[in-house]
């Protein structure tokens, strides 16, 4: 591998790195994963996680802006309410993606054919 592409590789996982720190810092908050848990399953508004988490809908609405950015909520409008689902593929390609870059799978993956061989 060229030293150019040795460079255009660390910068992609530089990139990447920054990403993946961005998006856990923002799931660093209490508020916002029980934010992701209440909209898990069942469309909320920003009404209803205000008087759930007790705090006012500006601070709901600051929160729900950050986990849209991510992708990690999506949005609709009924009626003259706007409502929030988790986006559960997004989730899950989130975290996929975040154990291929750190090889966790292919370490798991190691230690289970360790533990197979043995028996």
């Amino acid at each position: 591998m060229s030293s150019k592409n040795k460079v255009r590789k660390a910068v992609a996982n530089t990139k990447e790195t920054g990403n993946f720190a961005k998006a856990f810092e923002i799931l660093g908050s209490k508020t916002r994963l029980k934010i992701l848990k209440i909209v898990a399953n069942e469309e909320k508004c920003v009404n209803f996680l205000s008087k759930k988490l007790k705090i006012s809908q500006p601070a709901v609405s600051y929160h729900l802006k950050l986990l849209l950015g991510l992708g990690l909520v999506k949005q609709h409008k009924r009626a003259q309410w706007v409502q929030y689902i988790l986006n559960k593929e997004k989730l899950t390609e989130l975290m996929a993606n975040f154990s291929k870059l750190y090889g966790i799978l292919k370490i798991q993956k190691r230690k289970e054919r360790l533990l197979t061989n043995k028996s």
